[in-house]
């Protein structure tokens, strides 16, 4: 905290008219840009309503908004940059030539001047920089729509840190924006309604709540301590080190991470790295993120995803080489069969996402689908999240997911890299518009951190299959083991899949069917009667060679479920023997309610 008031951070001072001025073109560059969006897409929608399957939305129209769109916010930053970004991962709203005009927004802001750098850090930190460091670079080593990192060497320990910064009056900016934004959806809601393709009042909650985590370095340095612990004993990801006492609001300093950029192919390729274990251990990194933890890195990109290989690890920073031996990777040169070991290292904690239980467990389900090829799974996991709004043709969305699975799922990332995309969009078009599917507010950054992941690990493995990857995690969510390495991981997934929907709906199942047994609505019969068919309620209580022959069927089928049941579970196979010991559960109520 500052030592006297003449440290306190400067106030940047905006006239009313800046910020009327600011107000405008942003709330222009809003409305436009959303109208054209929706525009094209509901007229889209009407003609394929009246059978004209042919009609595509206007791509010149699309990629002259997003120009626009992506001029303005490189001269505004701040929050218009942040929702570029997220545009830019809505392949369900914008073809493939739209989506490339804001790919590269990320990598275009400049950064602020060293001055508005050095006087946030000694308001922040009650210190003159050169008592803080020994050397501060004036050139910063990163730039992003809040803050910018600058390289730097502690005076009182000596060690290498990065210094991230915020730029001077972002919150001033961003409070200014989010208010804008907040009209503009007001006004879009009173004349349209958009809950078809996204909850807009939704999203500005989760847009509002990500961006003031973001500003916040205190909440940053718990998140980095947070994933930190998440990954001491997982080899091959490592976390930077807090660097305690230097933590405010506005000012973070971490150790330095002497790796290579996730994307840097050519100095992977020099120092001898293995890329595709590099792009497993990034893929399976997310797996955890997602699926076990439900709490992930949500802003991913190829600058916050470094490589360090051993050798670095030797000469690193005291606080780095014990990272890195956490995370599996030695301080001497350690060779694998295909290249050098190393460490995937994430920066940049921020922007995080966290999945509520209900949410992970749906999420989960839909992963297991995908792999599974069950498009009844997925629809049924995507319901659950509330992708697919009400009215929906669910069999026709089952029927179209069915095709897409046949035709995509097994390819590998350079497979997809390499297809027809504007015919790929346009299949998956025809299944989007169709129907009403629409993005819910607590999943608008999720997707990016999946699509840039995606497009991290294809760059750095084209060959890779995501459902080699994806395997061992599915095999462990299932409670399958090394009993079941003769079958497919196809197999194995689709039967234990199908078993374990019959066993998530037999407590509902049950008690509709013993309910009916109760009343009388259910009659089991099992041996043969008489000719006539019918037989009285009296003469089934009385017994006979009927009732007889019915009790001993039920009594075999019982029993061998029950032992059916024992076996498979013996087996580690949980879902199959669970389901025959539930079959046994109702063949023993229906006997009951036969007396």
């Amino acid at each position: 905290m500052p030592a006297d008031a003449s440290q306190a951070l400067p106030v940047v001072r905006v006239s009313r008219v800046a910020q009327v001025s600011r107000f405008l073109r942003v709330a222009r560059l809003l409305l436009w840009t959303l109208w054209v969006i929706y525009r094209e897409r509901r007229r889209v929608v009407r003609a394929r309503q009246r059978g004209d399957t042919h009609v595509q939305p206007n791509v010149e129209a699309l990629i002259a908004v997003l120009v626009g769109f992506r001029t303005t916010a490189l001269q505004l930053g701040g929050l218009m940059i942040k929702l570029g970004q997220f545009l830019s991962a809505r392949a369900d709203l914008l073809p493939e030539q739209a989506l490339a005009v804001l790919g590269s927004l990320q990598d275009e802001v400049p950064a602020a001047p060293y001055s508005h750098v050095a006087s946030v850090i000694e308001a922040e930190l009650g210190k003159p920089v050169d008592q803080l460091f020994t050397a501060l670079d004036r050139e910063a080593t990163a730039a992003a729509s809040f803050g910018q990192v600058h390289k730097g060497v502690l005076a009182a320990t000596g060690q290498t840190v990065a210094v991230k910064v915020q730029r001077p009056g972002i919150d001033r900016l961003v409070r200014t924006d989010l208010s804008t934004m907040r009209f503009v959806i007001w006004v879009i809601s009173r004349f349209v309604d958009t809950t078809d393709v996204i909850d807009l009042p939704g999203f500005y909650r989760e847009v509002r709540r990500t961006t003031f985590e973001e500003l916040d370095y205190v909440a940053e340095a718990a998140n980095a301590e947070r994933f930190r612990e998440l990954f001491k004993d997982r080899p091959g990801v490592s976390i930077p080190r807090v660097c305690e006492g230097y933590v405010s609001r506005r000012v973070l300093v971490l150790e330095w991470v002497d790796g290579i950029k996730i994307n840097d192919y050519a100095a992977l390729e020099a120092a001898g790295v293995d890329r595709m274990a590099v792009a497993r251990q990034t893929v399976e990194a997310y797996l955890y993120q997602f699926f076990e933890v439900g709490f992930f890195h949500a802003d991913p990109h190829p600058g916050n995803i470094f490589v360090v290989p051993a050798e670095r690890a030797a000469m690193a920073a005291p606080g780095t080489s014990e990272a890195l031996e956490l995370a599996g990777v030695s301080g001497a040169p350690a060779d694998t069969e295909a290249g050098t070991a190393a460490a995937v290292t994430f920066v940049d904690f921020g922007m995080v996402g966290t999945l509520a239980p209900g949410t992970k467990q749906a999420f989960r389900d839909l992963f297991l689908g995908f792999l599974a090829g069950s498009a009844h799974a997925m629809v049924d996991s995507l319901q659950r999240l509330d992708f697919i709004g009400p009215g929906a043709n669910v069999a026709a969305i089952e029927r179209g997911v069915s095709l897409l699975l046949a035709q995509y799922r097994g390819i590998t990332l350079g497979e997809a890299r390499d297809l027809d995309f504007p015919k790929v969009a346009s299949e998956i078009e025809a299944l989007f518009y169709g129907q009403p599917f629409r993005l819910p507010a607590t999943f608008a950054f999720t997707g990016k951190a999946i699509g840039t992941v995606a497009g991290v690990a294809t760059g750095l493995a084209p060959e890779l299959n995501l459902i080699d990857v994806a395997a061992p995690y599915a095999r462990r969510f299932l409670g399958l083991d090394a009993a079941g390495a003769g079958q497919t991981a196809q197999q194995l997934l689709s039967q234990v899949l199908a078993g374990g929907r019959s066993l998530l709906t037999m407590p509902a199942a049950l008690e509709r069917v013993l309910a009916k047994l109760e009343t009388g609505q259910i009659e089991i019969g099992l041996a043969d009667g008489p000719p006539g068919g019918r037989r009285g309620r009296r003469g089934r209580s009385a017994g006979g060679p009927g009732a007889a022959g019915s009790s001993l069927s039920t009594a075999a089928m019982f029993a061998a479920s029950i032992a059916g049941g024992a076996l498979l579970l013996t087996q580690d196979l949980p879902a199959p023997g669970w389901f025959c010991l539930a079959l046994a559960g109702v063949l023993g109520a229906a006997q009951v309610f036969r007396r």
